[in-house]
């Protein structure tokens, strides 16, 4: 039994292999949620966000952001927590994640260290294999981890809690999966009083962001779609569950009111799911009459728009759409089980510019057995769409996805991808392509969409001019168009642009 028990949750530090800029920080949701049940539930609670509080380490064939590990061990040594939960989302950067875990069992080796997130949920039998790491908590992390720390407060066993994995004789023990929360409703507020919100208001805003400060919400979770390629089902499931209008909105008020937020990125996958409920939200925001600008860097379900919920959408503060396009030619479509009606996604982008929001597609190349035609579809439909912008990334083979399991049969996947494996470039050769050309022919994406664009704002300005409808669009078009004409001149001087370019701002 534990009494007074106190829990620490904990965000790493974040190394970069082969990259030249550092990882961007965000308020991170998922903790801040956990925390937030925690003390609903009478706990103490404490959230140490590394990756935020700490400064940038330049070496040989590395970035390393966050704080250093005797400022962590400093921290941990003054708090003394009963249990460290450790988020785990990303498996290029899960070794900081367990350096953590050897920083907490350095300390005290009775202080149980859980692990969460994408990573930890899709890739526990690794993650197990430190021992410093007692327990994975696979999927929603709420619920499973206050049953943890319940548990280990009563002085009861931690092997049988539902949405656990433990170690038993050295053996991996593997518990019946925990129901996803069906009303989201019944969660607190992510707990952000207990994060560093000025840090994250005053770090560097993204050049397409029209507003700051900003902050990241989430309204739904889960993804009936089945793409190879994501990795979001080994936390939310395939089952799409959404939080009600006035809840979120409520949420939006606090934030507005007690952060001062002028804008939100809605981090959902599909927040447009049910277009009633996206309606209402709306309305909600419309009828309260908050000054807020938003929108879906995600992407959003594309499939489920239609022009009244567009001009809805913009007449309550939505300025920019993210659509997840992935590929333009329908056979890539069907191998990646998108199977998106290219024509119809067309339709609602020539619907989004007409009433003058901003647009951008995100687009994959480097599927194993992809061919130039393929990718040259893609690019080309990029163009011809008409979106504003264009993101195309590499294959991102996430442990636990199909595309993973497709690239390991083919031998394509490295042998250690924790490292030099880098979320947005490109991670293995194809049955097609090497890395090399692959990056080469993401440089001539790049530039080819640039270029079209340019020319094609040029000739018809009225494409930018319906952007505007005030002062704030007149300075974010200025901006817009700086950054789109440093991005070609560092095309032309450096060639290849890539993906680290535009994600450096955060897009």
């Amino acid at each position: 039994m534990v009494k007074n028990m106190k829990c620490l949750l904990i965000y790493p530090t974040v190394t970069t292999y082969g990259s030249d800029s550092p990882a961007g920080i965000a308020v991170p949701l998922g903790l801040a949620y956990i925390a937030a049940v925690l003390e609903e539930n009478g706990y103490e609670v404490k959230v140490l966000d590394s990756l935020a509080l700490g400064s940038i380490e330049k070496g040989e064939n590395y970035i390393r952001r966050g704080l250093s590990k005797d400022a962590i061990e400093e921290y941990i040594r003054d708090f003394k927590p009963s249990i460290v939960g450790i988020s785990a989302m990303f498996t290029a950067y899960s070794q900081d994640a367990h350096d953590v875990a050897g920083i907490i069992k350095g300390i005290d080796r009775n202080i149980p260290v859980v692990f969460g997130g994408a990573h930890a949920s899709a890739n526990y039998d690794m993650v197990l294999r430190d021992e410093n790491v007692d327990i994975v908590v696979k999927g929603e992390g709420e619920i499973t981890f206050l049953e943890v720390v319940r548990a280990l407060e009563r002085g009861e066993n931690l092997e049988n809690i539902s949405g656990t994995i433990t170690r038993i004789d050295g053996k991996l023990h593997v518990n019946p999966e925990r129901p996803f929360i069906s009303d989201l409703d019944i969660l607190p507020f992510p707990a952000r009083h207990l994060l560093p919100m000025d840090i994250y208001h005053s770090s560097k805003t993204s050049s397409y962001c029209m507003r700051k400060p900003h902050t990241v919400m989430i309204t739904s979770r889960g993804c009936p779609r089945n793409c190879i390629f994501c990795s979001i089902h080994s936390i939310w499931g395939h089952k799409w569950r959404a939080r009600g209008a006035r809840n979120i909105v409520d949420e939006i008020e606090l934030l507005v009111n007690k952060y001062r937020v002028k804008e939100i990125n809605f981090n959902d996958d599909n927040m447009s799911l049910d277009k009633k409920r996206m309606a209402e939200i709306c309305d909600e925001i419309i009828t309260r009459k908050i000054d807020i600008r938003w929108t879906t860097p995600n992407g959003i379900a594309i499939w489920s728009l239609d022009e009244p919920l567009l001009r809805k959408m913009k007449q309550s503060g939505c300025y920019r759409l993210t659509f997840g396009i992935e590929s333009g030619n329908p056979e890539t479509q069907k191998f990646i089980r998108k199977n998106l009606d290219l024509e119809q996604a067309r339709s609602i982008i020539k619907c989004a510019n007409k009433i003058g929001l901003w647009t951008i597609s995100t687009n994959i190349i480097g599927f194993p057995y992809e061919t130039r035609e393929a990718i040259e579809d893609t690019i080309n439909f990029a163009i011809i769409s008409d979106t504003d912008f264009a993101l195309f990334y590499f294959v991102t083979p996430h442990p636990g996805t199909p595309i993973h399991e497709i690239l390991k049969r083919e031998k394509l996947v490295p042998d250690d991808i924790t490292k030099g494996f880098l979320i947005g470039e490109s991670a293995c050769d194809t049955k097609v392509f090497t890395q090399k050309e692959l990056e080469e022919i993401q440089n001539h994406a790049y530039s080819k969409f640039m270029s079209s664009r340019l020319r094609s704002y040029f000739k018809n300005p009225v494409k930018i001019l319906r952007k505007i409808s005030s002062f704030e669009d007149i300075k974010y078009v200025f901006r817009l168009v700086r950054r789109a004409l440093i991005i070609k001149a560092r095309t032309r001087k450096y060639g290849i642009v890539g993906a680290k370019v535009l994600h450096d701002q955060e897009v």
